[in-house]
């Protein structure tokens, strides 16, 4: 029989940083660092460079640099990035101290995992803030469970890339999402059938191009109910629906709150 566990005991713990970026400006550098450093994306996107080759991580997806790779990462224009860092060092994973075999880098797409993964990286973000007795023990204990976790999710989850064509449309998406844009009208910027490009784009964004669009809309729309005073009838109209109602109902449906009540639990500090 193979072996049921996975020895952990000399992993030791470095940081815990939530990162919270507006700015189009704003960029960070994964740069000739000897750990190994897990980003949990909790909200809108981030732009990835990776040896020049770009890749998207947005919320739900967990990101892996191992040691001593070359990393920048920008926030998406209309999709504020908020993400939990997590560095570490003397990760045995069968006596392998990187997390990845065949990159130096990976991204996890996470799923029915997506709560639980979350949950993990704010436990361990709030020990390292507040800092009460034993905070180390517990971060040890929860990252030993994150690292298992990350060793399973690897063996059944592919890394993705992202074609030409998919990064061109989702960079369009991004600077024209107050637009009209229809599946018709995005195919025809990359000379494809509608078909063709809202099957190969959901396999490497993994949204279709539409839904896609809708997100980055709701991203902005809770930026603009958070930092702005705008009407809720003027933030529909600036992110592309002139129906207010209609806006509304959307809202809804993708955050579970109306945009009023989003706004006053934010100003609250309940959401």
């Amino acid at each position: 029989m193979g072996k049921s566990s996975i020895l952990l005991n000399t992993l030791q713990f470095i940081s815990a940083k939530e990162i919270n970026e507006t700015s189009p400006n704003w960029f960070k550098e994964h740069r000739e660092t000897n750990y190994i450093e897990i980003l949990y994306m909790q909200e809108g996107c981030g732009e990835f460079i990776f040896e020049d080759k770009p890749f998207i991580g947005q919320e739900g997806d967990m990101i892996i640099f191992n040691p001593f790779s070359i990393v920048v990462v920008r926030t998406c224009t209309g999709s504020p990035l908020k993400a939990i860092s997590i560095c570490l060092l003397n990760v045995p994973i069968n006596g392998n101290q990187r997390l990845i075999d065949s990159s130096n880098h990976t991204i996890i797409r996470l799923q029915e995992e997506k709560d639980e993964i979350k949950h993990y990286f704010q436990t361990i973000l709030r020990e390292y803030d507040k800092k009460h007795s034993g905070y180390q023990d517990v971060i040890t204990s929860i990252l030993q469970t994150v690292i298992i976790k990350i060793t399973r999710l690897l063996k059944t989850a592919g890394e993705p890339s992202i074609s030409e064509m998919s990064l061109k449309i989702r960079k369009y998406i991004e600077q024209n999402f107050s637009q009209e844009l229809t599946l018709n009208i995005l195919a025809n910027l990359v000379y494809v059938s509608p078909y063709h490009l809202a099957h190969v784009f959901k396999e490497e964004v993994g949204l279709p191009p539409i839904q896609y669009l809708i997100q980055c809309r709701i991203q902005e729309a809770k930026r603009l109910l958070k930092h702005s005073d705008l009407s809720v009838r003027d933030i529909a109209a600036i992110i592309g629906y002139e129906n207010p109602n209609y806006f509304n109902l959307l809202f809804k449906k993708i955050t579970g709150s109306p945009p009023g009540k989003y706004r006053k639990n934010r100003i609250v500090g309940r959401v």
